[in-house]
């Protein structure tokens, strides 16, 4: 078998629905979606698959998110790591039900203070261009893993963040900035 060949076969590839429903108007509702292969731009079309609870865009090239993104709704899970993200937009405080945000190895620079709206279990940020981080991520109470590493962030943030359960005192330390 060629190498393109055993690449291909070890893809995930789903039928969704047959050729008839398509035909018949049948509409879709799969949970999840997986979108890679060196994408650069995304169709307006995804925004109006309301319903995903988890979406990976994983591993493209892509160098803007849409503040249309806010239109999913019922997001849980975003995985947008391994990409050329420069920002997030605002609206990304809108996905309400977000748990897990993946962000690691982009070219963020700064991130929007709405994050700190969410009752995030999981947030990585590891490995972009991050020199401060917005107050508001202090409001992460229920936070189980921060990823910080690989950020050209303050000394002082990351000798907190270094510390034994140094993720709530950072927490802490920004909440204090904020209120301060």
């Amino acid at each position: 078998m060629s190498r393109a060949n055993k690449e291909n076969s070890n893809r995930r590839q789903y039928n969704i629905m047959s050729a008839e429903e398509v035909a018949a108007g049948k509409k879709s509702y799969w949970s999840e979606m997986e979108i890679t292969g060196a994408v650069k731009n995304l169709s307006p079309d995804l925004w109006q698959f309301t319903h995903l609870t988890a979406l990976y865009m994983n591993d493209n090239n892509l160098t803007r998110l849409s503040g249309d993104i806010s239109l999913l709704i019922n997001l849980r899970t975003l995985d947008i790591s391994n990409n050329k993200l420069r920002y997030l937009p605002s609206e990304i405080g809108d996905l309400i039900y977000l748990r897990e945000l993946c962000l690691n190895n982009n070219n963020l620079r700064t991130l929007p203070y709405e994050l700190g709206k969410f009752l995030f279990i999981e947030l990585c940020l590891n490995n972009n261009n991050l020199r401060t981080l917005p107050y508001e991520l202090g409001k992460l109470f229920q936070i189980q893993i921060l990823g910080l590493h690989g950020n050209p962030l303050s000394k002082d943030y990351m000798k907190i963040y270094n510390e034994p359960n140094g993720t709530q005192k950072l927490l802490s330390y920004l909440l204090d900035s904020l209120q301060g």
